[in-house]
């Protein structure tokens, strides 16, 4: 399983978009760099008194974050059965948590990309790929 989680691609996203670097981030929430940086790295997670803080530098929703928290805990502790006992595939982990950070359009492209992968296996088209590249954000 991936050391990355739910939160902590929460929070390097906001971190990134709002261009604040651990260092700056640790006193405005009351926290060390080190723990910053750890639940960057989906090594840590934070306090419920840490998240709420975490919720106002950064305007997130306190429960939907609160959530993410308790989904990457039970991911932890219960390892690949996390997944399996929702009749996941446990080999999926990485692209569960990322999906939920995509638009509707990004969804769409990468769905199509896998079903042409996945029909490329059967070889039921041809070796011809759709253009990789990122679907462009829209303004």
């Amino acid at each position: 399983m991936e050391d990355f989680g739910f939160f902590s691609e929460q929070l390097a996203i906001s971190m990134a978009t709002k261009r604040i670097t651990a260092k700056a981030l640790a006193p405005k929430v009351g926290c060390s760099y080190e723990h910053v940086r750890r639940m960057q790295l989906g090594k840590g997670l934070p306090s419920l008194p840490l998240l709420r803080r975490l919720c106002g530098v950064f305007g997130w929703s306190e429960r939907k974050l609160h959530k993410f928290v308790i989904l990457d805990r039970a991911r932890r502790e219960f390892g690949k059965n996390f997944w399996e006992v929702q009749g996941m595939d446990s080999r999926g982990d990485g692209v569960y948590i990322l999906w939920v950070f995509l638009t509707n359009e990004e969804r769409e492209y990468w769905i199509e990309w896998l079903r042409f992968v996945a029909a490329r296996h059967q070889e039921k088209i041809p070796k011809e790929r759709p253009d990789p590249s990122p679907v462009a954000e829209t303004t």
